[in-house]
This record gives structure tokens, C-alpha cells and sequence, in this order.
């Protein structure tokens, strides 16, 4: 179960926030707007990806990965592919919604790379 840990508002009156989420294992820093939700709220999945790029098959590693890229919203991360019709990537317990195609030679229980600029809840 993922969770809302923490919710640091960039403006209350437009609901638009950084979001701090957690599973059992990995940390994410999300982009919300409109943000209904609260701390100790369950977050809804998918989430989904901003500018997903580098999208690569892992041949010889299955793991998940969750790295942040700099002080903003950006992630470089690895995870199993579990829909590929909608981009879909399960990291840990998170479920990401690329808004890039996958490529054509990977499939549905395919391990893959990426990186994005930022993470967003809707």
C-alpha cells in the first residue's frame, strides 16, 4: 500500500503541491494539482510520468530502482513492464504510467529502464 507522507503546498488556493509517498521500500517526491488527498491518505494508481525517455530493455537485471536525478522532480528508475497498451511499469508497490510508447521489442513481464522529469498524482 502506498501512502502520502508528507505534503509541502506550493500554492493551497490552486491545491498544487509537492507530495512525499512511500511503499514498504521506495520514496517518491510527486507533483499534485489538484491534491484532495491528506497525509495518511492511500494514493491512487497509476501514477503517471512526464517526459519519459530512455526507455530500455534490461536484459540481464530484474529490479526495481528508484534513483532521484537532482533537486527537482526528476527520477531515473526500473521496473517490470505490466501493460504494455497503456505504458504501464510496476516499481516496488508503484504503478507508472509512461506518457511515452514503449518500445516495439519489449513485452509484459519485460524488466526496463527510464527516466522522467517528473511523477505526478491525478
Amino acid at each position: 500500500m502506498i501512502k502520502i507522507d508528507k505534503i509541502e503546498w506550493l500554492s493551497e488556493e490552486a491545491k498544487e503541491a509537492e507530495v512525499y509517498i512511500s511503499d514498504e521500500n521506495f520514496n517518491i517526491i510527486c507533483f499534485a494539482c489538484p491534491l484532495d488527498q491528506d497525509v495518511g491518505d492511500e494514493v491512487p494508481l497509476p501514477l503517471y510520468t512526464l517526459h519519459a525517455e530512455h526507455i530500455y530493455l534490461l536484459k540481464d537485471e530484474k529490479v526495481f530502482s528508484i534513483e532521484k536525478e537532482g533537486t527537482g522532480f526528476a527520477y531515473s528508475l526500473s521496473g517490470c513492464v505490466i501493460d504494455k497498451d497503456n505504458s504501464q511499469v510496476k516499481v516496488g508497490e508503484f504503478i507508472l504510467e509512461l506518457d511515452s510508447p514503449l518500445p516495439g521489442d519489449i513485452e509484459i513481464g519485460d524488466y526496463v529502464s527510464f527516466v522522467c522529469a517528473r511523477i505526478d498524482i491525478c
